[in-house]
């Protein structure tokens, strides 16, 4: 089974959080840009749960191919995610991730290690740019009376499957707005967050797959194979 292509980048990304790598010699552009992120950063860590709407809009390589949007929502809880995205949802209670597919009314269970390459937590989508990124200030635009900054994150692991992403900051709310990735192979997916309610009241269980709620669903539990002698 297949994880959604929101997380065909995630999951080579997402690898936890570390300083922000800047130019050895910054600009005042350069320099301003830096503090817009690290504002950003420290807003969004300071939540103590997120709810967020998103669209993602995926541009083949073959520019005569047919551009394709799917919508999903996400939350979050420290460690703790939910995300609804293109017929799957995918809880993490923080230690184990249990990945639904409702075409095939089936629940695969795996531990969840988030140290580990093949770890998923979406929710970094709003930090991305704390690890293996340099990036420059590329302009801003005006959004009705918001001021959009816009950013270019290139990766420095050179063998990374897309070569540019393009982040969007709201300088003012100094919130996420859209995340640009161009791959290699042509083809670009744009993320883009439509809402965002941080702190509301989130209880645990949300973050728990719970069988009643999927009558005949069959459950893959990796987490048991994994314990066989």
């Amino acid at each position: 089974m297949n994880k959604p292509i929101l997380f065909s980048f995630l999951i080579i990304s997402f690898l936890g959080l570390s300083f922000i790598q800047t130019p050895k010699k910054e600009t005042e552009k350069d320099k301003a840009t830096t503090k817009l992120l690290k504002d950003v950063s420290k807003k969004y860590k300071a939540y103590k749960t997120l709810k967020a709407d998103f669209t993602v809009l995926q541009e083949p390589a073959d520019a005569k191919a047919a551009k394709k949007t799917d919508k999903g929502n996400l939350i979050t809880k420290g460690n703790s995610f939910k995300l609804i995205y293109s017929g799957q949802e995918i809880f993490c209670n923080g230690k184990f991730l249990w990945t639904y597919t409702k075409d095939l009314n089936e629940c695969q269970k795996e531990d969840y290690a988030p140290n580990a390459v093949s770890s998923i937590n979406p929710a970094k989508i709003f930090t991305i740019w704390e690890k293996g990124f340099l990036y420059a200030s590329d302009g801003t635009y005006k959004k009705g009376t918001s001021t959009i900054s816009k950013i270019k994150l290139t990766p420095t692991d050179k063998t990374k499957s897309y070569f540019l992403m393009n982040l969007e900051v709201d300088q003012s709310s100094k919130t996420v707005q859209s995340l640009k990735v161009s791959f290699k192979a042509g083809n670009k997916q744009t993320y883009t967050v439509t809402s965002q309610t941080p702190n509301t009241v989130v209880a645990d269980n949300v973050f728990e797959f719970d069988a009643t709620k999927y009558p005949g669903v069959e459950i893959i539990d990796f987490t048991k194979k994994k314990k066989k002698p």
